[in-house]
């Protein structure tokens, strides 16, 4: 059963000095399920119900594309409730450049040898998409050991290379990633920035074409649904 929070205001009025109860206000702010009927409730006002079809099941509610191109027949959002907070799900494709990227460069190995060689590529260690309207508070709020790295250009979406590259002396066409800003041992996502300001993306292990967060806040979701409902009704 989901956890639920209810905002429950009562007026009194004094006589006498004898207290009174005039009104009760019972308001649900939190919970997995009032989350899901929020979020269900803004995609029907934004009109997302025109495009896409939905899919109930006992695990998650899935939203496809009514007419998809060839080979789109893929979930676009998926819903999924888990206690006290909602899930949701989207194509990294779409969500790729919306959110911020961090991670190491770090030499490319043959499948075959086994031998390092010259290329280097990107290796992801996390990804965050940065509220919009907090984007000042997660940039004035980072940890110092971040400050340099995404402050100095007010950085909240692309890739971001936790350590350096240098060539080889001896070899100029061989990059050699060094020199880490950020442990990659003591790297934590969780520690980037106030924690309000962001949220923490991860692969969706029942969908592993989609990146999923998950979600308490009333406030953050109407959010999140509104910025990216809009995006994705904007497909072809």
């Amino acid at each position: 059963m989901s956890k639920i929070i209810y905002d429950v205001i009562q007026r009194f009025e004094v006589e006498n000095g004898v207290p009174r109860l005039v009104s009760t206000n019972i308001q649900v702010i939190e919970g997995g399920e009032d989350l899901m009927s929020l979020a269900t409730s803004m995609l029907e006002k934004l009109g997302f119900y025109n495009k896409f079809e939905e899919n109930r099941t006992s695990q998650y509610v899935g939203y496809r594309l009514k007419n998809p191109g060839k080979g789109a027949k893929r979930y676009q959002l998926v819903l999924a409730q888990r206690k006290e907070e909602l899930c949701i799900s989207i194509p990294q494709k779409i969500l790729w450049k919306q959110v911020l990227k961090l991670g190491y460069w770090t030499l490319i190995t043959d499948k075959n040898s086994g031998i390092s060689v010259s290329e280097i590529g990107f290796c992801l260690y996390g990804v965050v998409w940065i509220l919009p309207s907090k984007k000042e508070i997660f940039l004035a709020s980072l940890f110092p050991q971040y400050w340099d790295i995404l402050q100095h250009e007010e950085k909240t979406l692309g890739e971001i290379a936790l350590n350096k590259c240098t060539y080889d002396q001896y070899e100029p066409s061989f990059i050699i990633p060094d020199s880490e800003i950020i442990p990659r041992n003591s790297f934590r996502i969780e520690d980037l920035s106030e924690n309000s300001s962001y949220l923490i993306l991860s692969e969706d292990r029942l969908f592993p074409y989609m990146w999923q967060v998950c979600i308490t806040s009333n406030e953050v979701l109407e959010e999140f649904i509104g910025y990216f409902a809009k995006i994705l009704m904007e497909q072809k």
